[in-house]
């Protein structure tokens, strides 16, 4: 692939989690302020998750089968017309109708961008180019709460979702110039035939456990930070930025380290471990400084983790059904996001919004703590 084919690539992955964080790390502080309850607020979360576990793995299989460029332009449409509607519509059904729209673009983008890069590439320094592509996604994760939380302090919530409109209609348009990739001659029985891999089911697994600490941030951490620790808008934006940007400072030496010969499935446990145990230790934070320390140490297992499942999953299926494979494990990582999303919308009810965070990092830890002793048993015989 082509240095500015690449760039173009990057500059997709940015603006999406750029605009998709923008909103979304604002978008609990939104529904509280549409006088939504924190079940409601859980579960329209959650459906976002929800809506993409129902259409894209057809959307992959159908962008392995037809095209994957005109499958992303699609689901690149449909990411904005979320954010335009969104800037209209204020009642909870509604909302809930316009999330469902969302999360089918979103997932779309997310999963046939990924898959169509999966593709393009050669395998030669896979860790490397993935890291590359990841860059751009955690500098949008960074700076789109950042200038979110700008916006939606100095102008207002519907002023901000407006320019996240804009940012995501340009995505529409880099979608036009990306490079495709041929079809394949559809057959069920192939795709049965790859995940029937015990590697694979395995990797599933790891996936969902990943997937369900995402729901309890989603839900539960901007409300953590305004309501229990007591910081403003503008502050939570910051913490993004910062965390985004650790991000992308770490994922290159990860993609290097990916490189090097190592254990299948080693690092993405190590990293769901660390991820896990400052998860646990996330409400303890009392302060702005307390708070980001704890989720740089966090993110770094996040950085291992999230870089692993996507390198693993170009490594175990093959590169001609990656669509409907990487939709598959993004329906099983949305699954779990909706699962614990709406389990975080009932625990903030019942308990306040500490509880997900204490909930999540024992279940994540002690499954990764267990699989780590499985792997090591396996090596060693």
């Amino acid at each position: 692939m082509s240095r500015s084919r690449s760039v173009v690539f990057f500059l997709s992955y940015f603006l999406y989690f750029f605009t998709f964080w923008m909103v979304l790390a604002y978008l609990p502080l939104i529904f509280k302020a549409y006088d939504f309850t924190d079940k409601q607020i859980g579960f329209a979360i959650g459906l976002s998750s929800l809506s993409s576990i129902l259409l894209v793995l057809p959307l992959g299989v159908f962008s392995d089968y037809f095209s994957p460029k005109r499958t992303l332009t699609l689901g690149a449409i449909c990411f904005s017309g979320y954010f335009l509607l969104l800037t209209i519509l204020q009642d909870f059904y509604s909302v809930c109708a316009v999330v469902i729209l969302g999360g089918v673009g979103a997932a779309a983008i997310r999963v046939i961008l990924m898959s169509l890069y999966l593709k393009l590439i050669d395998s030669t320094g896979r860790g490397k180019k993935v890291a590359f592509l990841h860059l751009g996604g955690y500098l949008g994760f960074g700076s789109g709460p950042l200038l979110g939380g700008y916006l939606y302090e100095t102008f207002g919530a519907t002023h901000m979702i407006k320019w996240a409109f804009v940012f995501s209609m340009m995505i529409v348009l880099l979608s036009l110039l990306l490079e495709d990739a041929p079809p394949v001659v559809f057959s069920f029985k192939d795709y049965k035939k790859d995940i029937k891999e015990p590697d694979v089911l395995f990797l599933m697994a790891l996936v969902f456990v990943l997937g369900t600490h995402f729901g309890a941030e989603q839900s539960s951490i901007s409300l953590l930070m305004k309501d229990t620790i007591g910081l403003e808008r503008k502050e939570i934006g910051l913490v993004f930025f910062a965390l985004g940007a650790w991000m992308a400072i770490l994922v290159p030496f990860a993609g290097i380290l990916m490189d090097k010969k190592h254990r299948v499935f080693f690092l993405l446990l190590v990293g769901l471990l660390i991820s896990s145990c400052f998860q646990f230790m996330t409400p303890f934070a009392s302060t702005l400084h307390g708070l980001l320390i704890i989720r740089m140490i966090h993110t770094m297992g996040d950085t291992l983790a999230i870089l692993e499942s996507d390198v693993l999953t170009a490594h175990f299926f093959p590169a001609a059904r990656l669509g409907g494979n990487s939709g598959l494990i993004f329906c099983i990582r949305t699954s779990a996001i909706f699962a614990f999303a709406a389990f975080s919308g009932w625990l903030n009810h019942a308990w306040g919004y500490k509880m997900p965070f204490f909930v999540n990092g024992i279940m994540v830890f002690g499954f990764s703590l267990i699989a780590l002793f499985y792997i090591g048993r396996a090596f060693r015989t």
